[in-house]
C-alpha cells in the first residue's frame, strides 16, 4: 500500500458509511462506496450528504451494488450492522486484495476482540457476533486494524447523514503494537475532519464505548427514550447506574482500564441531546436489532468469567421482545 491509501472504500451507506464518505471525500480522496436499493439510487443522483457541526457537505463518490465493479481496495471501511457482516462477506470479496487494510467500525463487542491477545485470554472466540468463526477465519490480522468509532449520528434520508455531535475515532493494532500503517490511518481520518487517535490499548476505548451502548441501546428500545431522557430521566437513573456498575465489572474483569466517573458519564450522555440510538432508529424502522453484538456477547463474556449481570440480562431480553414484537404503532 502507499502512504496515501489511495484507493478508499466503504461498505455500508447507513449513517456512519456516509458520514465517513462524506467527510472523506470533501477532503479530496476519491471513495467507492458498496450500497444497494434506494440508497445506491440516491448516491448516484445526489452524492453523499452531511450536516454536521461544520456545516452542510455535499460530495460525489462512485457507488455500486457490485463490488466486482469497485475492485481491490487499498483501505476498506466495514460500516455495516454488526449482524449483517456473515453474510457480507461474499459482497466485500473483490474489494480485498492481499494487502487490504480492513477497519470495522461497528458497534458491539467486534470479532476481533480476542485476536492477537496474548496470556489467558489467547484463542478464545465470540460466538454470539461470529457463529462458527468465519468473520475470524477471514478477516484477522496482519489485514486488520481495530476501531471504536464514538459517532452519534441519525440518517433521515438515503444517502444522509446528520449530527449535532463531535466526530471522533481510536484505531488501534489488536495485539496493542504501535505501527506505521496506524498512524498513516489516523493521520488520514484526522485531515478529514474527525478527531482521530492511535491507541496501544485499543479494548480500553472498545469497553467505554461498549459501556455506552449497554447503557443505552437497548433500554432506549424498550422506553423510546433519547440519548438525553436515557441519561437525565429521574425513572430511569436506578437502571442505568445498574447497568453503567455492570459493564465496568465486566471490563475490569477483562483487564480494561476504563477511565469512566458515573456522573460525568451521565451528564455527558445527557448532552448528546434529543438523538435517537440506532437501535432506536432501527427498531423504529422495522429492522433487525444489534442485540448479539451489544448484548448477547457481553453475557457470553461475562458467563465465561462466571459474572452475573442481572440488569443488563433482563434489559436485553425486555428488548429482544420488542424487537419480536414488532415496530411501534
Amino acid at each position: 500500500m502507499e502512504a496515501s491509501f489511495p484507493r478508499i472504500g466503504i461498505a455500508g451507506a447507513g449513517a456512519i458509511g456516509c458520514t465517513l464518505a462524506a467527510r472523506l471525500a470533501c477532503s479530496g480522496r476519491a471513495v467507492s462506496l458498496l450500497a444497494r436499493g434506494a440508497t445506491l439510487e440516491a448516491l448516484r443522483r445526489d452524492g453523499v450528504r452531511l450536516t454536521d457541526r461544520q456545516g452542510s457537505h455535499c460530495a460525489r463518490v462512485t457507488a455500486s451494488d457490485r463490488g466486482a465493479e469497485l475492485g481491490a481496495q487499498d483501505l476498506l471501511f466495514l460500516c455495516t450492522k454488526s449482524h449483517d457482516l456473515p453474510a457480507l462477506l461474499p459482497s466485500i470479496e473483490p474489494l480485498l486484495g492481499a494487502d487490504t487494510l480492513v477497519v470495522p467500525v461497528i458497534n458491539g463487542v467486534p470479532w476481533w476482540y480476542f485476536l492477537g491477545e496474548r496470556g489467558r485470554f489467547a484463542g478464545q472466540h465470540v460466538e454470539a457476533v461470529d457463529p462458527g468463526g468465519r468473520l475470524a477465519a477471514r478477516l484477522a490480522p496482519p489485514q486488520l486494524i481495530g476501531c471504536v468509532a464514538f459517532i452519534t449520528v441519525e440518517s433521515p434520508a438515503p444517502g444522509v447523514a446528520v449530527t449535532s455531535n463531535p466526530l471522533r475515532m481510536v484505531f488501534g493494532e489488536p495485539d496493542n503494537r504501535p505501527s506505521e500503517r496506524l498512524e498513516r490511518l489516523r493521520a488520514l481520518i484526522e485531515a478529514a475532519g474527525i478527531e482521530a487517535r492511535a491507541s496501544e490499548r485499543i479494548r480500553d476505548a472498545l469497553w467505554t464505548k461498549l459501556i455506552a451502548n449497554l447503557t443505552s441501546n437497548p433500554l432506549s428500545v424498550i422506553s423510546g427514550a433519547t440519548l438525553e431522557e436515557v441519561y437525565s430521566s429521574p425513572d430511569l437513573h436506578e437502571l442505568v447506574c445498574d447497568l453503567l456498575h455492570e459493564g465496568l465489572l465486566l471490563a475490569a474483569a477483562y483487564g480494561a482500564r476504563v477511565e469512566l466517573d458515573p456522573p460525568g458519564f451521565l451528564a455527558r450522555g445527557a448532552a448528546m441531546g434529543a438523538v435517537r440510538t440506532s437501535m432506536l432508529q432501527d427498531h423504529a424502522r422495522g429492522r433487525p436489532l444489534e442485540l448479539a453484538a451489544i448484548g448477547d456477547a457481553v453475557l457470553e463474556l461475562a458467563a465465561r468469567l462466571d459474572i452475573a449481570l442481572p440488569r443488563s440480562r433482563e434489559i436485553i431480553a425486555l428488548a429482544r421482545f420488542c424487537s419480536r414484537r414488532g415496530r411501534p404503532r
